[in-house]
Order: structure tokens, then sequence, then C-alpha cells
């Protein structure tokens, strides 16, 4: 209870309020002042009883010491003042002042006694409470002291204990058997010793992870993190190192066969085509001054036909087969060989003192490979094609090799399996020009860039327009060619292209009907489309020419389809097609037509009503050429045996009137080209005709 005046409350002792004020500003009692001032009351009550007490008996006032102490009446001068108050009280109140005296002294001795035990109580309690205190805190060290341990010892990560001068204090198992030596031999001994020589006199170790080097007893090397921490002394000071060492061995290993594996093929073991590139750069640029480089990209010829034939297994053990030899031609010079695709390899050559020419090279790269190679009783060889740069790193980046080379193989590919071509910047540069239009034809026709075109298509013995020709227009459409069609043969959009073609351009039929019916011949189509060889063997052809002569709404009989002639002799898909469009009442046709047995059979056997020549003079004007020459009269030859089986004859590209009238001297029934204007649209044929007719 904090100091606080006390007001009398009209105890019926009036000892009692005396007293309260006494211990109130004396000690703080942790009770209200209606519990204190009871206590206060119960105790006086036991001294006035004592004291009335026959006989008296001092005792009582050693136990209101007692009651004093358990009631907290402890302060520093709670008691001297009690005593003063209730001597003064008591002896007022009519009691022997003796008795007073005697039972007063019985409350301080009680009191005292109290004071006593409640001090040692309270020193046992403490001393048991360092004691439990001391005992967790041992169990807790020796707790903490066996986990360290047991990681310390069961660690996989090497461990050790150092001096600041590097001197092994203590190591865990991991680290003797990271360094390859037993634990007693690491004694005296430091890190340092282990350290590989590039790296014993590095950089310190310090508490940053550090990839290091070590060099074991046996003279293996390992490569291992080191990581250090230093430890404080019980002065504070840095007394002992801690370097944790993680054996980086197995990563190291599998880095290894990751880095391998990402830069080489898993089947044949040869460099990649990333690696390829890799090691291109690099000898391109470590090439000295005028130092040349040679670069071949071969593929092999029908491969898949090993594939298809005896199965992938016979197959991957063939390309083994290739690397293995191609490898060993290139053994004794500066050459990488690289898988660069499934059935692709390339070579690159450094040039030494002798450098042997392309063509030796291919030969004994195909020398190498048309030994058959036996897997048991069958023996197994393929051929491959070459495409060769030879140049120095002045003249080529080493990218644009790589292109070059390619390039040289694509061309060599074109002329036949088995061949080679060294790079030609001209014929290059003329093929990149064809096929950067042949890849930007898609997004032309997805942006609505390509539309339809008709060349007029003149009988060529009166000069009179009888029908048009659908073309597809791109701007870089040339005269009397179908460009765009071309191609669109290259990309595989020609299947496509092909019905938009016909569904695009059918729509003009009746126009053409009502132009050209009263000028042509009776049954004479008023129009032509010629099909690529792709569009030829499209499988729904049909379909596709049915549904757009209904929607035209004209007889099938005004449309002239033209397929491609070695297409059809080699597809029978494409047959059925022209069987098919003769069935439906189409005016069938064959364009590029050569002119061998097979073809005039073809025209006799399926009824083509008319035949499109293919230049037989390869770009010489015809009526140039003397009569007697072979071409001439093997052209001649040739119309006259279309005539006999009912087929007309038809020629592309005529340049102007005097080669018209050249051809129509020959029987050719029409012709289109330059010399009859070039492809308009709808409007422009029909400006073209009142003109001509005006």
């Amino acid at each position: 209870m904090p100091a606080q005046p006390v007001a009398d409350t009209g105890d019926q002792d009036p000892l009692v309020p005396v007293w309260l004020r006494v211990v109130a500003s004396t000690a703080y009692v942790p009770r209200s002042s209606t519990e204190v001032r009871a206590l206060l009351r119960g105790l006086l009550g036991r001294l006035t009883d004592a004291l009335a007490a026959e006989p008296f008996d001092a005792a009582s006032g050693a136990v209101v010491g007692e009651l004093m102490v358990d009631g907290a009446l402890t302060g520093e001068l709670t008691l001297e003042r009690s005593i003063g108050v209730l001597a003064d009280g008591l002896v007022a109140a009519g009691h022997d002042a003796r008795a007073v005296v005697r039972l007063l002294a019985g409350v301080s001795a009680g009191y005292a006694a109290a004071l006593r035990k409640r001090t040692l109580r309270q020193q046992e309690n403490m001393k048991l409470a360092l004691l439990t205190a001391k005992q967790r805190a041992e169990r807790d060290r020796r707790d903490t002291e066996n986990r360290f341990r047991g990681v310390f010892t069961a660690s996989a990560i090497g461990i050790a204990i150092t001096e600041p001068d590097g001197r092994f204090v203590e190591t865990n198992p991991a680290l003797a058997n990271i360094l390859g030596c037993a634990a007693d031999e690491l004694a005296d001994r430091s890190l340092s010793d282990f350290l590989a020589e590039d790296d014993a006199e590095g950089r310190p170790l310090g508490p940053e992870a550090d990839r290091r080097r070590l060099r074991r007893p046996n003279g293996d090397t390992a490569w291992v993190y080191l990581t250090t921490t230093m430890l404080p002394a019980d002065d504070g000071r840095q007394r002992y190192r801690v370097t944790m060492v993680q054996d980086l061995s197995e990563l190291q290993l599998l880095g290894n066969q990751l880095s391998h594996q990402n830069l080489h093929d898993a089947l044949t073991g040869l460099a990649n085509r990333l690696h390829f590139e890799s090691r291109l750069e690099a000898m391109h640029g470590q090439a000295p001054p005028g130092g040349a480089l040679t670069l071949l990209c071969l593929d092999l010829d029908a491969f898949s036909l090993v594939n298809t034939t005896h199965g992938h297994h016979a197959g991957d053990r063939l390309l083994q087969t290739v690397a293995r030899r191609l490898s060993s031609v290139v053994a004794d010079r500066a050459a990488l060989v690289a898988r660069i695709g499934g059935d692709e390899f390339a070579v690159l050559i450094a040039h030494g003192p002798v450098v042997p020419s392309v063509s030796e090279l291919v030969g004994e790269f195909n020398a190498e490979l048309a030994e058959p190679d036996y897997d048991g009783r069958r023996g197994l060889a393929v051929s491959a094609t070459f495409g060769a740069v030879r140049c120095t790193p002045e003249e080529m980046s080493s990218t644009e090799m790589f292109r070059a080379a390619d390039a040289a193989l694509r061309h060599a590919r074109s002329t036949g399996r088995c061949q080679w071509t060294e790079y030609d910047a001209h014929a290059d540069r003329a093929a990149r020009k064809v096929a950067a239009a042949a890849t930007a034809l898609p997004a032309a026709w997805e942006n609505g860039e390509l539309a339809v075109v008709y060349e007029p298509v003149v009988r060529l013995a009166d000069r009179r327009t009888v029908r048009v020709r659908a073309l597809v227009h791109t701007t870089s459409t040339r005269d009397g060619v179908d460009t765009a069609t071309e191609l669109a043969e290259l990309t595989g959009l020609a299947v496509a292209l092909g019905p938009w073609l016909v569904e695009q351009s059918t729509p003009g039929l009746p126009v053409w009907r009502s132009l050209f019916a009263p000028v042509a011949d009776p049954g004479e189509a008023v129009h032509r489309v010629l099909l690529s060889a792709s569009q030829s063997a499209d499988a729904d052809l049909s379909g596709t020419l049915n549904r757009a002569i209904d929607q035209a709404g004209v007889p099938a009989g005004l449309l002239e389809v033209g397929l491609d002639t070695t297409t059809v002799l080699a597809r029978g898909d494409a047959q059925d097609n022209l069987r098919t469009l003769g069935d439906i009442g189409v005016v069938t046709a064959l364009h590029g037509f050569t002119g061998g047995p097979r073809e005039i059979a073809l025209v006799e056997r399926f009824g083509v009503r008319t035949v499109v020549l293919a230049d037989p003079f390869e770009g010489w004007r015809p009526d140039w050429l003397p009569s007697e020459a072979v071409p001439v009269r093997a052209t001649l030859a040739l119309i006259s045996e279309l005539g006999s089986v009912g087929a007309a004859v038809g020629v592309l590209g005529v340049r102007d009137l005097a080669e018209a009238r050249w051809w129509a001297d020959q029987g050719v029934r029409t012709g289109e080209g330059p010399a009859f204007g070039g492809p308009g649209d709808t409007d422009d044929i029909l400006a073209r005709i009142r003109l001509a007719a005006n």
C-alpha cells in the first residue's frame, strides 16, 4: 500500500488509525487500505488480549511480529515507528508499562526471526534457481557441442578449423577425403599446401565463395569452393579460422558432360552446329593475314532410302560410319568436322603449306564414302553432294562463309546427285533475289497484295484474240511469265494459290464468252488457266473447278485448264485429274510439253485438246534458224504428230509479229507473249480489243 494520508474511519480502538498512518508512511504493502486496516486491527487485538490475559504471556508478541512480516509490513522504519506508536498507545490505554515493554520486545524478536527466516528462504530459493540454471546451461552446452560434433563429423562438406596462419587445428573426415589423405596426415599442415601451383600464390582466402583447384598427394586435381570465416576468442580477438571446402568434382564432371553434349552431336560425337559455328568464327579470327580457309558443306544422297528400307538403326550406323570416314580424310590437317543437320555435315580446313584443290578434296571424301560398311552380309554406302567456298578472312566473314558454302550446296543439289559446286557470287545473288521474292509471297497473299490479271491468247492465223489466260499478278511479274506461281511452287504456297486463281478468275467467264464466242471456233474455250506441278496433282482440283463453273453459270467447255506435262507423266494423281477434267467437260491442255514419245502417247490416250509447247529452241528465235536445222525439223514433226491425234498447238513468249508469222506458218494455232501486249486487268483487255476492232 503506497504511503498516503489515512482518515479515521471510526475504529473502536483509536490506536488502529494511528498505526495505519505509520505503516502507510513507511512501507509499500501490496494490499488495499481496507485489508491493511483489518490486518492491523487483528494484530492490535492479539496484543491487547495478551496484556489482559492472566497469567501474562509475552509469546503473543512474537506471533504478532511474525504476522507483520507475513503481511509485508517490512519497511525500513516500519518496525521502529510501529513499536513507538504501540508503546504510547497501549500505556495510554491503561496497560501495565512493564508488560507492554515485554510484549513489544516479543514483537521485535518475532519480527526479526520471521525476517531472518524469509531471507534464508529467499537465499535458498536463489541458490536452487542458480543451480538449476547452471545445470540447464551445462546440459545445453553439451547438447550444442554434441550437435556441432555430429554436424562437423557427418558433414559432406569439408570443415577445417585453423590458426590465423592457416595451420590445421581440427579437421573433419570429409576434408580428409576431399584432400585425398588420412586425417592424421593433416597435422601441422595448411590448406595452401594442397592448392595447385597456379592457385597457391594467388588471391587470399576470404569470406566469399572462391573456386580453387586442389592437387592431391596422388597427383589428381579437384575443383573446390572455399569459404572462410573468423571465430573470436573469449577476449573478443579473432583467434581461429573456419574454412568450408565443398568438393566440385562431380559437378565439374557433370558440367563437362553437359558442355560436351551441348557442343557435340550425340550420335556421331562430332561437333554440332552450335560448336561448329563457334569454331569457325575462332579459326576465322585466328587465321594469319592472307591465310585461307576452305569450308565444305555436304549432304548424303538418298539417305532417306536407307532409313525407309533398312530402318533407322541402319541409318544411324551409316551416319556414324560417315562421321568416322570424313574425320579420317582430314586427320592430318588442321580441320574440324561437324554434323550440322540430319544427314548434313560440314568440314572446315585451315590451309597449310600444301593445299589440295576443292575437286581433290571432294574426290578424297567420295572415295572414302563409296566403300560399303558391312553389317553382317549387308553392305551400305552413300554418295554425297558438296558445296564449297575457299577464301581469306579479308574476303568474307565467318557467317558469310557458312552461308556461301550452304548456297553452293543448294546449287549443287539442283544439278543432281553426287555433284559438287564451288561458290559463285553472281549465281548466289540471283538465287537470293528469287528466294527473297518467294519468301515474301505468303505475306503478300495474306495482305491482299495479289491480284488476277489476264494475258491475251491470240489465234495466229488472223491475229484475233480468242481467249485470255488468267495469271497471278505481283510486282515481280515479267512479261508473259506467271512468276508468282513459279515462286509459290518454291515455298509450297502453290497448292493453295491454284484454287484461289480459279475462284478469282472464273466469275469473268460470262464477260469473255460474250467477247470471244463470236470470233472463236465452235466449242473453243475462252478462258485458260495453266497450273503448276503441285497444282496439277491437287486432290481437290475437280471439286474446285466444279464449284467455280457452277458459280459462273456457264458451260464447262468455256474453261481450258492446262496441267504440267512432267507431273502428269510422273504422278498418278495428276493423271486422274486429267481424266476427270475431261469427264466434267473442261477443255484439257498440257503445258511444258517437250515432245517425247511418252508425252505424245499421253495426248492421244487422254484426248488432250491443246498442247502448249515448252521453248524448243532454248531462247533462240525460230524465224532466224535455217529450215534444215534439226530443232526446226523436230518441231515441225512434233506439230504434225500432235495434229494427227487431234490436239491444237499453242506457244508462249512470242516476241514480235515476225515470230508470230513463223509459228502460224508451221501450223501452230494460238500464241501469247509480248507481241500481243502484256498482262492487264479486265478493263485493260476490253479496251485493247475495242481499239483493235476500230
